[in-house]
């Protein structure tokens, strides 16, 4: 989550330069979107990710004769 937050500051960074420097906002708005794509992309790669033997996330229901 972090990584993501970090991400969107540099991104409105990046926005607000190409806008200073007299980019057209059509331009902006396409490299902005396909850089959000990016980072969420990287984002879903450096996520947690839970081993296939952890248990912690099933519920055991016993039957009860």
């Amino acid at each position: 989550m972090l990584y993501l937050i970090g991400f969107l500051i540099f991104l409105g960074a990046i926005c607000y330069a190409a806008t200073l420097f007299g980019a057209p906002a059509l331009y902006v708005g396409i490299g902005a979107a396909a850089i959000l794509g990016i980072g969420l992309m990287g984002a879903a790669r450096t996520g947690s990710r839970r081993a296939i033997g952890d248990d912690t996330a099933t519920t055991v229901i016993n039957k009860v004769d």
